[in-house]
């Protein structure tokens, strides 16, 4: 199903700057969402929800997550996801996402 589903999407021409499946749940990760959301409704899959997210550049080099990580978790704020995009870039998903945006701004 993961390859039904990212290959609707590529298929389509649309770019995937990430994604993750968990638990059966594919999070893809696009900047041109309303026709992802239409490609995977045509393939027959079911748009469960749309989530914003913030995408945080990191360097590549130890403990370079575990900073951002740890610069949200002085602020209190839980992350509901996360995994690494193109380019080394985390996604973050979260309920706070202006805390996040405030709690990695030097």
């Amino acid at each position: 199903m993961l390859a039904k589903a990212i290959g609707a999407v590529g298929g389509a021409g649309i770019n995937i700057d990430g994604y993750a499946e968990m638990d059966g749940v594919v999070h893809v990760l696009t900047t041109d969402l309303a026709a992802a959301r239409r490609v995977l409704d045509n393939a027959g899959f079911r748009v469960v929800t749309e989530q914003q997210v913030v995408l945080v550049p990191i360097a590549d080099e130890p403990g370079a997550a575990a900073r951002v990580f740890q610069r949200i978790a002085e602020s209190k704020i839980n992350i509901r996801f996360s995994y690494l995009a193109t380019g080394n870039r985390l996604v973050i998903g979260a309920n706070d996402l202006e805390g996040v945006r405030s709690a990695l701004t030097p």
